[in-house]
């Protein structure tokens, strides 16, 4: 329940993805995040009265790709509740493929970030 505090997951993903290809074997990215529709959140992400970004499951899976992620489990979730209410939420299973990807949006590879 980090990435409620980030609007574009892309940079962030970025970074992981620098970290994961200094290691040897692959690594998983296991998180969850508030879920918004794509009409709530025409950008992928929206900022929430409570302070907290929720994000579409497309933007997730789109940003975690060109991070070089592959999407292995997904699941929508209550991950707390506010005020007594459920909040709705997703949790996201991803593994690296290993490969290096390139920013669509900066045209920067891992490597130089």
């Amino acid at each position: 329940d980090v990435f409620v505090y980030f609007g574009s997951l892309e940079r962030v993903l970025q970074v992981f993805a620098t970290l994961v290809a200094s290691t040897p074997t692959k690594s998983w990215l296991v998180f969850s995040c508030e879920r918004a529709t794509p009409e709530e959140a025409p950008l992928g992400y929206r900022l929430l009265p409570t302070g907290r970004f929720a994000h579409t499951r497309d933007h997730v899976e789109t940003m975690a790709t060109q991070s070089g992620y592959e999407l292995r489990k997904y699941e929508e979730i209550v991950p707390r509740r506010e005020k007594g209410e459920p909040v709705k939420g997703h949790l996201f299973v991803f593994k690296h493929t290993g490969k290096e990807v390139t920013s669509k949006t900066t045209g920067t590879s891992q490597s130089e970030l």
